[in-house]
């Protein structure tokens, strides 16, 4: 037994305690180990205790993970509610304007619909420029597929809503295998869903340890990795959002098939065809806000792809003006000319 363990059912006992206190501490330390740690209170997540014996240093939260998670807002809170939304968080958005956003949607009669329009209302060409100009061809998962996803782009404005929906699925795909080769050791070869998940989690913990480089044991550590991974959302923003990109590869993207409903936004159905609705045109916003999640990863480890939403310029509203003139002239008259030829398409 190594040293941190014969101390782990004392940590785990205390770390759910409603209210932790200096002196839960050190009554449970005397009944259970005759010994008397040092005690240091600090502010880490929301209040916590540095608990020093044997050349050991524990952390200990005055809350148990289960009240910061009721208690405290977390984008990984927002993220379990816009899931069955089929969204994942705007980067772009702030934490507040989007919480208001995804409440004021599941409270209406139609909140699917609802939710497809709000996509549209929130996400415009620009944007979509501005995420290709300043963060995919910068990113080492993404820029080997710029062209595909400038296509895709054009494609969707263009009125091509089929295509650029399709095309940027194996991009995505192919986009986080190579940001999990990279920053997590994963397999070059891997398109496991229960792999994929794992090399995240790995990507959060390694990304949280960067915080607490001189404690052997947090909440978590050693028996549960749900509640590690709970701790790091609550210590550091950065691992809030990449568990939220999780929650959503997760329950959303990689949800199985047996337990995803017409209309869901799923990987598999619409890859197949299995679904009738795979062509909803804001699923195209969809797949374009996953591969922003990519970026931000990558963000936290290649200092060429920006951390922060640097907005759009002046070179971003050029482009996206070039692709507006020419579907402006393009989407209704091809169209029209469709329908004249009698076919039914759309």
């Amino acid at each position: 037994m190594s040293d941190v363990e014969k101390y782990l059912p004392t940590l785990k006992k205390l770390s759910k305690l409603d209210i932790l206190s200096e002196r839960d501490i050190l009554k449970k330390f005397r009944e259970n180990h005759d010994n008397e740690p040092v005690i240091t209170k600090n502010s880490l997540c929301y209040g916590s205790f540095s608990v020093r014996v044997d050349d050991l240093n524990f952390l200990l939260t005055e809350r148990p993970m289960s009240y910061l998670n009721n208690h405290w807002g977390r984008c990984s809170n927002i993220q379990k509610r816009a899931n069955p939304l089929g969204i994942a968080l705007p980067l772009y958005i702030g934490e507040g304007t989007l919480s208001s956003a995804i409440h004021k949607i599941e409270n209406c009669k139609t909140p699917l619909e609802s939710s497809n329009e709000w996509l549209f209302q929130n996400f415009s060409i620009e944007i979509a420029v501005a995420y290709f100009n300043k963060y995919f061809i910068k990113s080492e998962s993404l820029r080997n597929y710029k062209t595909i996803i400038f296509e895709a782009i054009e494609a969707f404005y263009l009125g091509y809503d089929h295509i650029s929906i399709m095309s940027l699925f194996p991009v995505f795909e192919g986009g986080l295998r190579n940001l999990l080769v990279k920053f997590a050791d994963g397999d070059n070869t891997n398109t496991s869903a229960d792999r994929f998940e794992k090399e995240i989690k790995k990507l959060i913990i390694g990304w949280g340890l960067r915080e607490i480089p001189d404690f052997n044991w947090y909440p978590g550590k050693g028996y549960d990795i749900e509640t590690e991974i709970d701790f790091f959302t609550h210590l550091n923003p950065q691992c809030d959002v990449l568990n939220s990109t999780r929650s959503f590869f997760k329950n959303v993207i990689y949800k199985s098939t047996g337990g995803v409903n017409e209309g869901s936004f799923n990987r598999h159905l619409i890859l197949h065809l299995l679904n009738q609705d795979f062509n909803e045109p804001s699923n195209f916003v969809r797949i374009f806000l996953t591969l922003t999640h990519i970026t931000f990863a990558e963000s936290l480890m290649n200092n060429n792809v920006p951390f922060f939403w640097e907005g759009v310029d002046d070179n971003d509203r050029r482009i996206a003006s070039f692709i507006s003139r020419s579907s402006d002239v393009f989407f209704e008259m091809r169209r029209e000319e469709i329908k004249k030829l009698g076919l039914n398409l759309y």
